[in-house]
């Protein structure tokens, strides 16, 4: 995998640039104008999802994050966007995501979610993608692969956090919940208080409703660490990070743990699983037999 860059002066080639940089799946715009202008959707985009942060000044360059003028932020399908509805603005951030990023975590398919950007994480994402699609250094491999990682999972608890914050009940509580859980899994604070802290809600709602699926917090949030936890062992990407590692990208201290919650949820070890990969791997070698498992564009 390589991440692609681009830069191009816009309008006046002074006060006016666009950067443009892809790490696989996720592709970043930072456009900057010499005065307000309505926001532009790229083209090409259909199916996508599409995040749009309209800002008064680029993020940084000695600015404090919460310094750069107003700003407003939302995510939608590039079918569902109406640029009308966000503020003229000198500065916009686009970053096109996979159309199915938000129901891969319990979110569905609402059209148009609102971000908050007072949430603690919106604005380190915005200068975070805003300073990768200025920098023109190529990033391949590995270091790409966790960048777009990166980038979607900021994504992911920002839309789970202005749920949480705005309008749960409009997707359903339960809904809410998991996304919360499935987007914070990695997090090795989380607990069930915190996911009733997410949503507003007491602890003691947030456990009868889950009672009433015959299920508990703590095993929502085993079960997202250990699917997790597979995909990781399933990728030969991760070949290179132990158990122990995996255990903690996923929120878990070390193997022993890891492999406590694979059995609780009826899985082989992770050593296991990954022998078993590793194997099938072997008997069924690709055309691409002898090639780096990573991809590199030229």
């Amino acid at each position: 995998m390589t991440a692609v860059f681009s830069g191009t002066p816009s309008l006046d080639g002074r006060s006016a640039r666009t950067d443009t940089a892809t790490f696989g799946g996720v592709s970043i715009i930072a456009r900057t104008m010499p005065s307000a202008r309505p926001f532009a959707i790229p083209e090409g985009v259909e199916g996508a999802l599409v995040l749009a942060v309209v800002l008064g000044a680029p993020p940084g360059s000695g600015h404090r994050l919460h310094a750069v003028g107003s700003a407003g932020a939302l995510i939608a399908t590039s079918e569902s966007l109406d640029p009308a509805v966000l503020p003229l603005a000198r500065c916009q951030l686009t970053v096109l995501l996979p159309g199915s990023l938000l129901r891969e975590v319990g979110l569905g398919d609402a059209p148009v979610l609102t971000l908050d950007t007072s949430n603690a994480l919106f604005w380190p994402f915005v200068a975070f993608a805003w300073e990768a699609a200025l920098s023109y250094e190529r990033t391949s491999g590995l270091t790409a692969y966790y960048l777009e990682r990166v980038l979607q999972e900021m994504v992911l608890g920002i839309a789970v956090a202005s749920l949480g914050r705005t309008e749960p009940a409009r997707v359903g509580l339960y809904a809410a919940a998991i996304s919360v859980v499935n987007a914070r899994a990695g997090d090795p604070d989380l607990t069930p208080v915190g996911v009733a802290s997410e949503l507003n809600v007491s602890l003691r709602t947030l456990q009868r409703m889950f009672a009433q699926r015959d299920s508990t917090v703590e095993r929502e949030i085993r079960r997202a660490r250990v699917q997790q936890a597979l995909t990781m062992l399933d990728d030969p990407v991760y070949d290179a990070l132990s158990v122990d590692r995996v255990a903690q990208s996923v929120g878990l201290s070390g193997g022993s743990s890891l492999a406590r919650a694979f059995a609780a949820e009826g899985h082989p070890s992770p050593s296991v699983a990954r022998k078993k990969r590793l194997k099938t791997d072997v008997a069924t070698p690709s055309m691409g037999a002898g090639q780096p498992s990573l991809h590199t564009e030229r």
